[in-house]
C-alpha cells in the first residue's frame, strides 16, 4: 500500500474513533447483561459480534478452561514438535469427530493459513484468489508468491472464469489451487459449494482450500459449518476453520481430508515449529464447546439462529431494505456509498444502543462503505425489529438531504 494509500486509510479509520464509532473498548459482557455489552458506560445491544451462538459466556467451557489451568498452567512454552499438553491430542480428537476428519489446531487461524499453505502449493502450482477471499488469505498467500509459484485473482464467484482459467493453467501446471472463504465476512455471501466439488469431479489437476470461519457452528452437523452443510470434504479440499466465533473460545485449525496431510502439518507447518502452541485455557474451552457440538443442543441453537435470521431477512424485503446478499447468513451488509454516510449512520445507531460494524476503507473499496450487522442469539426478535426501523430512518434521511439512490450505490458492488 503506498503512502497515499495509506494516509487515506489512516484518515478513515481515525474519523471513526473520533466520532466514537470504531476502535471502542468493553469493560463487561457478563453480570447477567445476556444480550447486552458496555461500551463507555453505556448499556448496547450488540450486532457487532461474531459469538453466533452466544456460547462465550456458557459456564461449561468456562468450567473448562479454568480446569485446564489449574491442572496445567497458562501455556506450556515449547514447540509442538518437542513437546505438547495431552489436551492437544485430546482435543483434535474430539473435532475430528465433529468435522468427520482429521484436524491441526493452530492458535489463530491466521497461523494456520500461514502454515499451512506454503506446505501444500508446490512452486509448480498456480494459485486461483477469488476477489473477496479473507485479507488473511491474500496475506499468507503473499509467502507462496515470494517462492516463485503463479498466482493470479478471479472476479468474486465467477464459476465461468474460474474454469476457463483451469482450462488453461493445467496445461503448464501440476495443480491448481482456488483459495475462497466459506461464508465472505464482509457480505455474508457464499462459497458455490455444489459447483466447485464438480469442478474438483471434473478435473484431476484442480484442488481447492477454503476458509469457512464465519460459517461454523451455525451450520453444518455438529455446527461442522457452512461448507460441509453442502458437500462432504472432498479429498481435494482442505477446509480452514475457527474456533473465535461460533465456538466462543478461540483458536483455529485445519480439517483434513487424510492423516498425511495431518502428519505433513504437524511435522513441518512453520507456525508449529517456531511458535507456541495453544494456550491450556483455550485447549479446555474448546474441548467443552465440542461436547456442546455433538450433543443434541447445537441443533437447538441452531434452529434458534435460523428463525431468527430468516426473520431478519423476511422484514428486509418487507421494509425494503437493500442488501448486498441475500443469502441468508448470519452476516448482512447495508450499502452506504461514501465514507462520509458510516460516520452518520454509525452514531445514529449507537446514540440509540445499538452496536454495528463500519465496513470502510481499506477493508472495502471506497465506495462500498456499508454497515455489516451480525444475527447473533444475543438478539430477539424485538432486538432486529428495532434496529430495522432505525436503519430504514436512515436511508430515508440519506434520500431526503442527499438524494442518496440505492440503485447507484448497488452498482459498485457488481463481481
Amino acid at each position: 500500500m503506498g503512502k497515499s494509500l495509506l494516509e487515506k486509510a489512516y484518515q478513515v479509520i481515525d474519523e471513526t474513533k473520533k466520532i466514537g464509532i470504531g476502535h471502542l473498548s468493553t469493560h463487561s459482557i457478563q453480570n447477567g447483561l445476556k444480550k447486552a455489552i458496555n461500551i463507555h458506560g453505556e448499556k448496547v445491544i450488540p450486532f457487532s459480534l461474531s459469538d453466533y451462538l452466544m456460547l462465550m459466556h456458557d459456564e461449561r467451557i468456562i468450567a473448562g478452561a479454568i480446569a485446564s489451568i489449574k491442572e496445567n498452567g497458562f501455556n506450556l512454552s515449547i514447540s509442538r514438535e518437542f513437546l505438547h499438553l495431552d489436551k492437544t491430542d485430546e482435543a483434535e480428537e474430539i473435532l475430528a469427530k465433529v468435522f468427520h476428519n482429521p484436524v491441526v489446531l493452530y492458535p489463530k487461524t491466521t497461523l494456520a493459513h500461514v502454515g499451512a499453505l506454503p506446505l501444500l502449493i508446490d512452486r509448480k502450482d498456480a494459485v486461483i484468489l477469488d476477489h473477496h477471499v479473507h485479507a488473511t488469505i491474500q496475506m499468507a498467500s503473499d509467502m507462496v508468491r515470494a517462492r516463485g509459484t503463479h498466482i493470479e485473482v478471479i472476479r468474486h464467484n465467477n464459476l465461468e472464469q474460474l474454469e476457463q482459467r483451469i482450462i488453461e493453467l493445467r496445461k503448464t501446471h501440476k495443480k491448481i489451487w482456488y483459495l475462497a472463504d466459506g461464508v465472505y465476512s464482509m457480505y455474508g455471501d457464499v462459497f458455490p459449494a455444489k459447483e466447485i466439488e464438480a469442478l474438483l469431479n471434473k478435473y484431476e489437476e484442480f484442488y481447492v482450500y477454503v476458509d469457512d470461519a464465519h460459517g461454523i457452528s451455525w451450520a453444518g452437523p455438529n455446527g461442522s459449518g457452512y461448507v460441509l452443510s453442502q458437500i462432504r470434504q472432498h479429498p481435494k479440499m482442505i477446509l480452514a476453520v475457527s474456533f473465535g466465533k461460533g465456538f466462543g473460545v478461540g483458536g483455529g485449525a485445519i480439517v483434513c481430508p487424510d492423516d498425511y496431510i495431518k502428519k505433513l502439518l504437524v511435522y513441518l507447518s512453520g507456525p508449529l515449529m517456531f511458535t507456541g502452541p495453544l494456550e491450556s485455557t483455550t485447549l479446555g474451552g474448546l474441548i467443552a464447546s465440542s461436547k456442546i457440538h455433538l450433543s443434541p443442543e447445537i441443533v437447538v441453537l441452531q434452529d434458534r439462529l435460523k428463525a431468527l435470521i430468516d426473520y431478519f431477512y423476511t422484514r428486509c424485503d418487507e421494509l425494503g431494505l437493500p442488501l448486498v446478499s441475500k443469502a441468508r447468513t448470519p452476516t448482512a451488509y447495508f450499502p452506504m456509498g461514501k465514507p462520509e454516510n458510516i460516520y452518520i449512520s454509525g452514531k445514529i445507531f449507537f446514540d440509540e444502543g445499538f452496536s454495528v460494524t463500519a465496513g470502510l476503507y481499506p477493508a472495502v473499496p471506497v465506495k462500498n462503505a456499508g454497515l455489516r450487522v451480525q444475527i447473533t442469539l444475543y438478539q430477539d426478535e424485538s432486538d432486529v425489529e428495532m434496529l430495522l426501523q432505525i436503519m430504514k430512518k436512515v436511508y430515508d434521511l440519506f434520500k431526503k438531504e442527499q438524494n442518496f439512490s440505492i440503485e447507484e450505490t448497488l452498482k459498485h458492488f457488481k463481481g
